[in-house]
């Protein structure tokens, strides 16, 4: 949690969830700063971390700007995990509705195949010897995976 001064501290998480929200609808900081009026040097303030928790109605008008909930900027702007509450990746995909996309909500088989893909990278040792067989491997999980969400 970064804190200045007497600003209200700003989840660590805030500036980089901005930034995906941001990147994902293609919009650099200048497109963002024409649909909100909040300065783009204020934006990258607020992805680097550099800056407090903005206001409720600079968040609403980013929010909007972004079409993510309003609810969420500022959940992601007061909360603190600490490393001990944080969850795996795994529990965070098991314990919560996940999309593939804006319209496909992954179902159980899903989770489970896109787990064992991020757990098998995880694990891969990546050395010469063992490259060109991860990959293989890490394919066919793949293929897997894409079956299922069929």
């Amino acid at each position: 949690m970064v804190k200045h001064g007497s600003d209200r501290a700003v989840s660590n998480n805030f500036g980089s969830t901005l930034k995906y929200y941001r990147e994902k609808k293609g919009l650099s900081l200048q497109e963002l700063f024409e649909r909100t009026g909040v300065s783009n040097s204020y934006i990258s303030r607020l992805e680097r971390g550099d800056r407090k928790a903005p206001s409720i109605p600079i968040s609403s008008k980013i929010a909007n700007a972004l079409g993510i909930p309003l609810s969420l900027l500022l959940d992601i702007s007061t909360s603190e995990t600490t490393s001990n509450e944080a969850p795996l990746v795994a529990e965070l995909i098991l314990y919560n509705e996940c999309k593939i996309d804006a319209d496909h909500l992954m179902g159980k088989d899903e989770k489970e195949s896109f787990i064992q893909i991020i757990e098998f990278v995880l694990e891969m040792r990546w050395d010469e010897d063992n490259k060109i067989k991860q990959l293989f491997d890490l394919s066919e999980l793949i293929d897997d995976f894409k079956e299922v969400s069929k």
